[in-house]
């Protein structure tokens, strides 16, 4: 395999990849209050779920060794209840938790119940996306391009693989998100952020089903 179809099946996987449903039900959810910049959410998903992959694929490829299917399954389910958590705290904020700021760069949110403001924790929204996208590099079809990377013939053409998928990744979460980001701005916020929470909340719930082998 040469360097440059190692790294167009790189960057066609690593595009393909980011739009799968768990991926897109996570940057959905973790957008909301950042519609300023909304693509960088996205690129910041993106470059949390290629180091583990890389550090794992890499690894992998120099000692010869394959990632436990037991292993890709916790943190699979891991990511169902993140994803979970991450659409219920956004139909939360439909509700009545508010995200404000009081002069200060980092958000944070209060959950109001008439004249009562409860919780004060600092939400990093683009430190969250980075964890989430690191989760996702750990479960499921995660492994699976832990496991191309590793069936590499040499390190050269891992590499470039990796480098590729990168960047094939990050590019089309951050265009993904900034899709979500100006269709939220475009009108109808309200219900976009409802829809975007039961999609969370459901993808999570399936995940979580799937490694309970209910489905």
């Amino acid at each position: 395999v040469s360097l440059v179809a190692a790294a167009v099946a790189g960057g066609a996987l690593g595009a393909r990849h980011a739009l799968e449903t768990d991926h897109l039900a996570a940057i959905v959810t973790l957008v909301e209050g950042d519609t300023s910049c909304p693509g960088l959410v996205g690129a910041s998903w993106g470059v949390g779920h290629t180091l583990p992959i890389a550090a794992l694929g890499l690894s992998f490829l120099l000692l010869g060794v394959r990632l436990p299917a037991s292993v890709t399954a916790l943190f699979e389910g891991v990511v169902g209840i993140v994803l979970v958590y991450l659409g219920g705290r956004l139909l939360a904020g439909v509700l009545g938790y508010r995200e404000h700021d009081h002069g200060t760069p980092p958000l944070h949110g209060h959950l109001r119940v008439g004249a009562l403001s409860l919780g004060g924790g600092h939400v990093h929204l683009h430190g969250d996306s980075f964890l989430v996208g690191a989760l996702h590099g750990l479960a499921g079809s995660g492994a699976l391009v832990v496991a191309l990377v590793a069936a590499a013939p040499d390190l050269p053409t891992g590499v470039a693989f990796l480098a590729a998928f990168g960047v094939g990744s990050v590019l089309t979460m951050a265009a993904a998100s900034a899709v979500w980001g100006r269709t939220l701005d475009a009108g109808a916020r309200r219900a976009l952020r409802a829809l975007a929470g039961v999609v969370g909340v459901g993808v999570g719930c399936l995940l979580l089903a799937e490694v309970a082998g209910l489905v």
